[in-house]
């Protein structure tokens, strides 16, 4: 489905004099489109290490004209089932099966050109003098060259500034996924540190989390696992690495992340794996009620830039210095969007952002860990929804 207001990514396009705007990194073209295949990532075409596949939206900023799809041949029966609500569907290359080629033995076949078929898009609306806006951090160097030798009369700007204004505010729909993933990744993770077990590495129950992950009906993200303290020295913040073992009176930390319908849900607790020092405890403490004390803030109209000067406050006054240079930071099709919750952005919260908090403070005894809690919200009209409220903050779950 549409997941986006077109008449608004109009007027974006039209302010920034953008004729068209042409999508091809995984989350631009699913954002755009509701649809990507599963495996239509950058992989080689079958037979030809000259050619990728590659999927493509355009947009036109004249809301009278329609948007195209663009994809490999090999993806047509595919889209034809998902029906995605772009209904100009194009097709490069002449897909994986041989009985579908010209001639079935032809020992060098032509891999197709999806620049050739996204200019004939371009140019069937009227466009080949205008200008495209396309994400030049994801698009090769190989293709925008295919596509300006194809259309020498277009000007090429940057898409992403028109995309990230989209996308930073979230529909009622994807405001739906985003509460559905949530739910259910509070589940993965609940289930997860219940089977944990003393003896257990980290990769194992890294494994367990997978698993309870597709359990959900969820698409696995990444997670990061993490037991400590564990006689290590986290001074770059990466997890600790080699054979460490779950002992009774360590933390568990796991920094769950899943998708529902191509939405991420954010969430990270750390727990006791059984009776853990006084000291771990009341780390544990500090650091719940920084997330505790930070809600209050996520509302309309409260500048990110003022949250993080909150919390770098409350810092001083529990007597541990910050860790990482933001407060939270924005998450839908992928886990890290603008905005973020820190000094040098400008963004003012608005409802429908889906921003997250993750204060995090150190314990060093005996090794170190870091005690990182990370909560997702959407913020409404007067206030904040809590999407990871249903995950127990608890010290022992």
């Amino acid at each position: 489905m549409q997941l986006f207001d077109r008449e608004k990514a109009s007027w974006l396009m039209k302010q920034q004099g953008v004729d068209l705007l042409l999508a091809s990194s995984k989350h631009g073209v699913g954002y755009l489109s509701d649809y990507w295949h599963p495996v239509s990532d950058d992989y080689y075409v079958l037979w030809a290490v000259e050619a990728t596949h590659k999927t493509f939206v355009g947009l036109p900023a004249d809301p009278a004209s329609d948007p195209f799809l663009v994809a490999g041949a090999s993806e047509e029966t595919t889209i034809s089932i998902v029906d995605p609500w772009i209904q100009d569907r194009r097709y490069w290359g002449p897909g994986y099966y041989i009985q579908t080629w010209d001639d079935p033995l032809e020992p060098d076949p032509d891999p197709g050109d999806p620049m050739a078929v996204v200019a004939e898009a371009v140019e069937s609306r009227g466009l080949s003098s205008g200008t495209v806006a396309i994400e030049k951090r994801f698009l090769g160097v190989k293709y925008v060259e295919a596509l300006k030798a194809r259309l020498p009369g277009i000007e090429l700007v940057d898409a992403e500034e028109i995309l990230w204004q989209l996308r930073m505010v979230k529909s009622p729909e994807e405001q739906r996924r985003l509460r559905e993933s949530c739910i259910r990744t509070g589940r993965a993770w609940l289930a997860t540190v219940r089977d944990a077990r003393t003896g257990m590495s980290q990769p194992e129950l890294q494994r367990i989390f997978v698993k309870h992950v597709m359990d959900n009906e969820l698409e696995y993200e990444r997670a990061y696992v993490i037991f400590g303290p564990a006689g290590v020295s986290l001074i770059n913040g990466s997890p600790a690495s080699g054979d460490v073992r779950l002992e009774p009176g360590m933390f568990i930390r796991i920094d769950a992340q899943a998708k529902f319908g191509g939405y991420v849900c954010n969430l990270s607790r750390v727990v006791a794996h059984e009776e853990v020092s006084d000291e771990m405890a009341e780390a544990h403490r500090l650091e719940r009620q920084l997330i505790l004390d930070l809600i209050p803030e996520l509302r309309p109209g409260v500048p990110v830039a003022d949250i993080r000067r909150k919390e770098l406050a409350m810092y001083e006054a529990i007597g541990h210095p910050p860790l990482v240079p933001y407060t939270g930071h924005g998450v839908g099709r992928v886990v890290h969007e603008p905005p973020y919750i820190a000094l040098n952005d400008p963004t003012v919260l608005e409802p429908g952002m889906s921003v997250t908090l993750e204060p995090h403070i150190m314990f060093s005894g005996n090794g170190d860990i870091f005690v990182g809690m990370e909560d997702h919200f959407l913020i409404t009209g007067d206030g904040a929804e809590w999407l990871t409220e249903s995950a127990p903050m608890d010290l022992h779950v």
